[in-house]
């Protein structure tokens, strides 16, 4: 029953603002609708709490997590747990934290908690829990955080077909038109995937009358779109605006470095590659490339042995 009355809440139009900026990552906007906007029942109080906490937790700002580990509000319990998750160097700091998260989204049945929960899970390569744990929240955010775990473990005909089961719910949220543009990406439709970001940018500028400008992660998918179009200097010119806002993500920083090696620019390359691996030192790309050059050495090395 809560799960039904949780999903008509969010069927309304009440939160939709705010869910949208934070979906797109316009999140200090999406903070400031949380602080400013009075909901009208006790339900989506709760979400709007849980919100304004991931909201925190994506710009970040630590020492109000931090205030959070004891809230009345699972959602914000769930962020400061998050934000351990990810930023502690302690290993068993990290594994405690995750347990105590799945444990409080079993208990709570609250759906931000599930939906950190699950990302959590993914992060550690269990799919097939994150994903069982997301059946009982039948929101399209969750829906469409499934058609990205999909997309991650390179299951396409599972992401488009958990998109066809989103259709129809909310096609016009943002969840659910990021969630088509990264399929469409991912079946090689990158034309109306590009066409997806730009008006996504244009409906969510980060200011009022810049209609070109997008969050960094719609710049970001904006990107690709051309890089799969093989359009790599519009590429460099998208993900330029988002190094502008933040010059220390990785996901900016890798897409930099695949667009330097595909325009010929090493020096550009050597550039962004080397804030990726002062940044970010156990990124996968970072791991991959590393390991190619020790296997080259090691090689080297066998023929002068």
């Amino acid at each position: 029953e809560y799960c039904r009355r949780l999903a008509r809440t969010m069927a309304d139009d009440e939160l939709q603002e705010v869910r949208d900026n934070f979906c797109v990552g316009n999140f200090q906007k999406a903070l400031q609708l949380c602080e400013s906007t009075q909901p009208s029942n006790d339900i989506a109080q709760n979400e709007l709490n849980a919100t304004l906490a991931r909201c925190c937790l994506s710009i970040p700002i630590f020492d109000r997590l931090k205030a959070m580990q004891n809230s009345d509000c699972p959602g914000q319990q769930a962020s400061a747990m998050m934000a351990v998750i990810l930023k502690s160097k302690n290993e068993a700091n990290r594994t405690a934290n995750k347990d105590r998260l799945v444990a409080l989204a079993n208990q709570s049945h609250d759906v931000s908690c599930a939906l950190l929960a699950a990302i959590a899970m993914a992060m550690d390569g269990s799919w097939s829990d994150a994903v069982q744990l997301m059946k009982g929240h039948p929101t399209v955010e969750m829906q469409a955080l499934r058609v990205f775990l999909c997309l991650s473990c390179n299951q396409i005909g599972l992401a488009e077909k958990a998109l066809a089961e989103m259709a129809g719910g909310n096609d016009d949220s943002a969840a659910f038109r990021l969630a088509s543009a990264a399929v469409k990406l991912a079946t090689g439709d990158s034309g109306e995937a590009y066409l997806m970001y730009c008006d996504l940018c244009s409906q969510f500028p980060l200011k009022e009358g810049d209609s070109e400008n997008g969050s960094v992660l719609l710049q970001t998918g904006k990107a690709v779109a051309n890089m799969q179009r093989g359009m790599y200097a519009e590429a460099v010119e998208d993900l330029m605006r988002a190094y502008a806002m933040a010059p220390n993500d990785a996901d900016v920083l890798v897409n930099l470095c695949a667009c330097s090696t595909h325009l010929g620019k090493n020096d550009e390359f050597q550039q962004y590659y080397a804030k990726l691996e002062q940044t970010n030192p156990s990124h996968p790309y970072i791991a991959k490339t590393q390991s190619i050059n020790t296997a080259f050495t090691r090689f080297k090395a066998s023929l002068t042995a």
